[in-house]
């Protein structure tokens, strides 16, 4: 689901969508949808959480998801489908990073290597072997990187809610405060969502029902039962499908240089994880 994103986005871009209004309508009607949901199934009692876990769930939905989606559709508009898929996906690096910093593990050789591989395989997709013919700006490239880091720090705020509560619940709290970012910074372009095609609206809706609402209860769910690393590793599907998309329907080029990043970028995430899932079973 995650992997159709660019594609839908580009379509929305240029039917004329601001990428802040588009990220704001897929929090606030996938937040309805799940809320909804939540009430029909078990009724307002079920949205009760402790502090603690309360403490976990508003950076999960300021930044896993807030955040996240403002840097990951404006890196979408300004650079290719497939380049915003794999700089994305720097995310295992910097989940390593971070693990060693405030959880304690080890970085080991494997993990050293999985950094290594990750980001050879950024410079390759963008481009920076060759500073003359960087295929997207230093804002864009700071922009993708930072949706990895954003999206890694997902799988850091919400494992250990993952075992406590419903990935509805959890859902209804994270797209809840993410929404309420995503609407301040949308009020000055809220009105490019007036006027469109049906068709639009459409896509819209999808993206806000099926790739919000279902696709991140279904991460979620993964989260709890697998683990934040192995959940990782199965998610690393998205930047091929993201690419493979770009390539096929939207005619972006597939250069040797870049599929060889996207390869290393996906083995470096693999790596990267292997060694962490356990490690994180923990928390």
């Amino acid at each position: 689901m995650w992997g159709t994103l660019g594609f839908f986005a580009k379509i929305l871009y240029a039917d004329g969508v601001s990428f802040e209004a588009l990220v704001a309508f897929r929090a606030v009607v996938g937040w309805a949808a799940v809320f909804l949901f939540v009430l029909a199934t078990g009724g307002a009692r079920n949205l009760r959480v402790s502090g603690r876990d309360l403490a976990f769930l508003v950076p999960l939905g300021l930044v896993g998801i807030g955040a996240f989606y403002l840097l990951y559709f404006y890196t979408v508009r300004e650079s290719t489908v497939g380049t915003a898929a794999i700089l994305l996906y720097s995310s295992p690096a910097f989940v390593v990073v971070l693990a060693r910093l405030f959880l304690g593990e080890r970085l080991g050789p494997p993990k050293i290597a999985a950094l290594a591989l990750t980001f050879c395989g950024i410079s390759l997709v963008a481009g920076a072997y060759d500073p003359a013919n960087l295929e997207v700006s230093p804002t864009v490239l700071l922009t993708g990187l930072l949706s990895g880091l954003t999206y890694g720090l997902y799988s850091i705020f919400g494992r250990p809610v993952a075992g406590r509560l419903s990935p509805a619940v959890i859902l209804s709290y994270a797209l809840f405060f993410g929404a309420v970012l995503l609407v301040a910074f949308a009020i000055p372009t809220l009105d490019t969502l007036a006027g469109l095609s049906l068709g639009s609206y459409a896509i819209l809706l999808m993206l806000a029902v099926v790739h919000t609402t279902l696709a991140f209860a279904l991460y979620t769910f993964g989260l709890g039962k697998l683990g934040a690393g192995r959940s990782a590793i199965v998610a690393t599907v998205e930047p091929v499908v993201a690419g493979a998309i770009g390539v096929v329907l939207l005619g972006e080029e597939a250069t040797a240089l870049k599929v060889v990043g996207a390869l290393l970028v996906i083995v470096g995430a693999v790596l990267a994880q292997v060694r962490a899932g356990k490690a994180r079973k923990t928390v």
